[in-house]
């Protein structure tokens, strides 16, 4: 029997406001297997980035269980999630998990973690290559434009060859012919994938299509 790589059950979210509490998600039950490209819609507000923070283990849900390759991730400590989150889940959150006082270059070596220093230079920089800004190796996020910072931030992700890759609108900022060949490399692995997108087109290619409809995750 293969193992699910994501399996959610039962998964509710809610937050605190000055009206009460507010109810995000409720009673959300997915099932991802290994390999398949899934594609998330639904309006600015609906939980789309909290879904995708709870199945990293960055949330904690209020109710229900995620489970990454059959392991509750709230059953283990921080430091253990934390430690599954980096060895299996690759997160691309735009440039968000780009360090600002690092180049790109150290970004993605950051990432590859340990190793010889010229190994990893070498495998971030090819990295950095097949993102399409190997010629911004040297520059920090602040002195390249947002599409080549959402390139570099993918190549962060991919780093360290995760199971699981978590992206929120992976290819917004980029050009047509750009965004094309980065939908290609992340659709041609072998890695199971996880995007939130506003283009239909887009989530039109995805093995799964999902929404987030009143609380719920539901087929599109």
């Amino acid at each position: 029997m293969t193992t699910l790589i994501i399996q959610l059950k039962g998964v509710s979210k809610s937050y605190q406001s000055t009206t009460g509490v507010n109810p995000v998600l409720e009673d959300v039950n997915l099932t991802i297997k290994p390999g398949q490209k899934v594609s998330l819609v639904g309006p600015s507000g609906s939980g789309k980035s909290t879904l995708l923070s709870l199945i990293a283990g960055l949330l904690r849900p209020d109710g229900g269980t995620v489970e990454l390759e059959g392991t509750a991730l709230h059953d283990l400590n921080d430091e253990a999630r934390a430690e599954l989150r980096a060895q299996r889940i690759g997160i691309a959150l735009q440039s968000e998990n780009l360090i600002p006082f690092l180049t790109a270059l150290e970004n993605v070596e950051l990432a590859l973690g340990f190793g010889g220093q010229r190994a990893r230079s070498s495998q971030a920089r090819e990295l950095l290559k097949r993102m399409g800004v190997a010629h911004r190796a040297s520059h920090l996020p602040r002195q390249i434009s947002g599409g080549e910072a959402q390139r570099v931030s993918l190549a962060v992700a991919l780093a360290n060859k995760p199971r699981l890759l978590l992206a929120d609108e992976m290819v917004a900022q980029l050009d047509a012919t750009t965004a094309e060949s980065v939908v290609g490399d992340v659709f041609h692995s072998d890695m199971a994938v996880i995007f939130v997108t506003h283009d239909l087109a887009l989530a039109d290619q995805a093995d799964v299509r999902l929404k987030l409809h009143n609380r719920q995750v539901v087929a599109r």
